[in-house]
């Protein structure tokens, strides 16, 4: 096959490809996972449904908008510098650390919401043991919220009213209605801000039966829900 023809069958996506594609970068040996695109092209596997070159419908220009620290917005990149490694193996290393970058991010984003996570779950024992020995009456909580209306095991159960003050509720307001073991169950409404309301069934602190989600005098949702979300 003359070079010409081997070019062209490369740009057409019918030369054979190997498995993966490797590189070599500082002290880092890796090999890129690839996956055929509906263009017939390989790239780095993604949502999107034809590679990189064939997803980029820009016009053909001389330089290609990019920021730089000091200069602020230039014209002065490639057209493929933001392709994948697969697309544009000049841009592993780029690559390498933007997958590291994020990595991190997500490790240090996990981290955070496991804490936060742990902090509520004990202040919400230690809410509960206050609450223990009763069976009804009003209780105030940690984190700002209160509950007036039956207990068990230091838990809203059987039937009560939550007045919400934690930003972690979900913009609600107050839940009054039907409780077990500290979760919405059975019947009752729940309200929220900009006048945003529920009233129906629940189950497992879902709505989940028949109900009535109020969005505004227009947009009112009224059928079967399973598990917050309307079914119509």
């Amino acid at each position: 096959m003359t070079n010409a023809g081997a070019a062209s069958a490369a740009l057409n996506g019918s030369m054979p490809k190997p498995a993966v594609v490797s590189k070599t970068s500082a002290f880092v040996s890796t090999s890129l996972r690839r996956a055929q695109k509906l263009c017939g092209h390989y790239c780095y596997p993604s949502n999107l449904s034809k590679c990189c070159a064939c997803e980029d419908l820009r016009p053909i220009a001389d330089g290609y908008e990019c920021y730089v620290d000091g200069l602020g917005y230039t014209s002065t990149a490639a057209r493929d510098d933001g392709y994948c490694p697969v697309c544009n193996t000049k841009n592993y290393d780029r690559w390498m650390a933007r997958v590291s970058r994020e990595t991190e991010k997500k490790r240090l984003e996990d981290a955070e919401r496991e804490r936060s996570e742990a902090e509520r779950a004990l202040a919400a024992e230690k809410d509960r043991q206050n609450a223990v020995e009763k069976t009804a009456g009003r209780v105030t909580y940690s984190n700002g919220n209160v509950y007036v209306g039956d207990l068990l095991d230091g838990r809203p159960h059987g039937v009560g009213r939550m007045e919400y003050f934690s930003d972690s509720d979900d913009t609600a307001i107050y839940y009054e209605g039907t409780w077990a073991q500290g979760k919405h169950e059975g019947r009752g409404k729940k309200k929220y801000v900009d006048d945003n309301w529920y009233e129906g069934e629940w189950m497992d602190g879902m709505m989940h039966g028949r109900g009535v989600f109020h969005m505004n005098e227009v947009d009112i949702l009224d059928g079967i829900f399973e598990e917050d979300e309307f079914c119509g």
